[in-house]
C-alpha cells in the first residue's frame, strides 16, 4: 500500500510526486508514455517566474533566454508581455522533474496507462489493462486533457468536444526568411480561429506552431509559406526524432471542482491552461505544489500553509493570500482546502476566462487598430491619447475602449501565469 499514487508525469504530476517524496511519503507514479516526455507536446517555452513560484531550479532543459512575449496583430504591430523566460526542451523539463521525484524515492512506471480506479475500505485500487497495479491511500490525477480517471472519481472533466488541436514544426533558421529575435511571438488573426500561430526562437532553430479550430495543418503550412518563405517539407526532426509534435489543449477554463475526498486533479486534467496563450506548465506545476501540501496535511506530514516562496511573491501577497479570510482556514479538510485555494487564484476566476476570450472575438480591423494603438509597447503602457485619437477617427468602434480595458486586465494575469 502506497501513501500516494500519481497518474501522469507531466509537469503537474511530476511536481506533486517530487514534493510528496521529498516529504518522506511512499509514492508510486504511472505515465502512459513509453518514457516521460516522449512524445513532445506543443510549445516549449517557460517563464522564469514559474521557477520562482515553485522554487524549482533551471536546468539544461533551458536552451535560450528570451525577453518576453509579443502578441502580433495581422498588420504586424505588436502588444508586449515583457515577462522573461526560456525556450526549453519540453521533454527535458518533464523528464527532469519526474527523475527528481524518482531520486527522492518515487517508484515510477512508464508505458503503463491507468484505465480504472476504484475505492475500497478507504483506499484506491489502480488498474491497467493487465489488472491491478497498485493500491494507495491518496490519488493524484494528472492524466492530461482527456478525462477518464477524473470522471471515475465523481468529478467533471474537460469537455472532449471543446479541446483545441495544436501542431508544431521545427525549421533551421538558415532555411527560413524570418528575423531571429529574443522574443516569443504570437500571431493572432481571425484566419486562425480561436487561436494563433507561435514562433519561438531556439539555437539555430525556430519552433513554429498553431492552435486553431478551423484546420491546424492548413493554417500552419500557410504561415510557413507566406510569412517565413519556407516549404513545410523542409521541417526537421525534433529532439526525439519526430517531424512534428502536437496534441489537444483544454480551452474552456478550469473544471468545476478540483478535488474530492482523497483525490486531487492537477494540470491539464483540471483545465488549467491559459485562455490566451494556451500555456499550462506554470499553473500545472503550481497545482502540483498545492496538491502536495493538501495531501501532506491529510497524511500527517505537514500543514495547510502555502509555500513561503509563493507567499513572498508580491502578486500573490497583494491579490490573494492576505485576503483569504476564513475561506482557507487551516482546519479545513485537505481536499476542500485544495479546491478553494485553486478557485481563489487569479488565473482560475471565471471573469479572467471571459476577459481572455475577448481578444479572439475581434475582427482583423479591430486587431489592427489595437496594434496601431500599442505599436510595440507593453500591455501595461496603454497610450490613452492615441487610443482616443483612433476612436475619434473610428466612432463606430467606441465599444472598443471597454473591451480594450478588459483585454488589458486579462493580459496582466497572462503575463505572469500564461506560460
Amino acid at each position: 500500500m502506497f501513501d500516494v499514487a500519481v497518474i501522469g508525469q507531466g509537469p503537474a504530476g511530476g511536481m506533486t510526486a517530487l514534493r510528496l517524496a521529498e516529504a518522506g511519503h511512499s509514492v508510486v507514479a504511472f505515465d502512459r508514455k513509453k518514457r516521460v516526455g516522449d512524445p513532445i507536446h506543443c510549445g516549449e517555452g517557460l517563464g522564469k517566474i514559474a521557477l520562482e513560484h515553485t522554487n524549482y531550479p533551471v536546468g539544461d532543459w533551458a536552451i535560450r533566454e528570451v525577453k518576453g512575449n509579443r502578441i502580433r496583430m495581422p498588420n504586424g504591430k505588436s502588444v508586449g508581455l515583457m515577462s522573461p523566460g526560456y525556450s526549453i526542451h519540453r521533454w527535458g523539463l518533464d523528464s527532469k522533474i519526474s527523475d527528481d521525484a524518482v531520486a527522492a524515492g518515487t517508484e515510477r512506471h512508464e508505458g503503463i496507462k491507468i484505465s480504472k480506479v476504484t475505492k475500497e475500505n478507504g483506499h484506491w485500487n489502480l488498474f491497467s489493462k493487465d489488472g491491478e497495479v497498485a493500491k494507495a491511500k491518496q490519488l493524484v490525477i494528472a492524466e492530461g486533457r482527456i478525462p477518464n480517471i477524473v470522471t471515475q472519481v465523481g468529478l467533471k472533466g474537460n469537455d472532449k468536444l471543446r479541446l483545441l488541436p495544436g501542431l508544431q514544426y521545427k525549421f533551421k533558421t538558415s532555411d527560413v526568411d524570418f528575423p531571429d529575435t529574443n522574443y516569443f511571438d504570437f500571431y493572432i488573426d481571425p484566419m486562425y480561429a480561436d487561436g494563433y500561430i507561435w514562433v519561438f526562437p531556439r539555437d539555430d532553430i525556430f519552433n513554429v506552431g498553431i492552435v486553431a479550430t478551423n484546420g491546424a495543418k492548413e493554417g500552419l503550412e500557410y504561415f510557413c509559406r507566406e510569412q517565413m518563405s519556407v516549404d513545410p517539407e523542409k521541417r526537421i526532426l525534433n529532439d526525439l526524432g519526430d517531424k512534428q509534435n502536437g496534441g489537444l489543449i483544454p480551452r474552456d477554463g478550469p473544471i468545476t471542482q478540483f478535488s474530492t475526498k482523497d483525490a486531487y486533479v492537477v494540470g491539464d486534467s483540471a483545465g488549467l491552461t491559459n485562455p490566451i496563450t494556451k500555456g499550462g506548465v506554470h499553473v500545472g506545476m503550481l497545482s502540483g505544489e498545492y496538491a502536495a501540501i493538501a495531501i501532506g496535511n491529510e497524511l500527517g506530514s505537514g500543514k495547510l500553509v502555502p509555500p513561503s516562496h509563493a507567499i513572498n511573491h508580491h502578486e500573490l501577497r497583494g491579490q490573494y493570500w492576505e485576503n483569504c479570510g476564513e475561506a482557507l482556514h487551516p482546519d479545513l479538510e485537505s481536499h476542500v482546502w485544495y479546491d478553494r485555494i485553486l478557485k481563489r487564484q487569479p488565473w482560475t476566476k471565471q471573469k479572467f476566462v471571459d476577459q481572455s476570450k475577448l481578444i479572439y472575438s475581434l475582427d482583423k480591423r479591430v486587431l489592427n487598430l489595437i496594434g496601431e494603438i500599442y505599436d510595440g509597447r507593453n500591455y501595461s503602457d496603454l497610450p490613452w491619447l492615441k487610443m482616443f485619437a483612433v476612436l475619434i477617427k473610428n466612432p463606430d468602434l467606441a465599444p472598443l475602449a471597454g473591451k480594450l480595458l478588459k483585454i488589458k486586465a486579462s493580459l496582466k494575469i497572462t503575463e505572469t501565469y500564461g506560460w
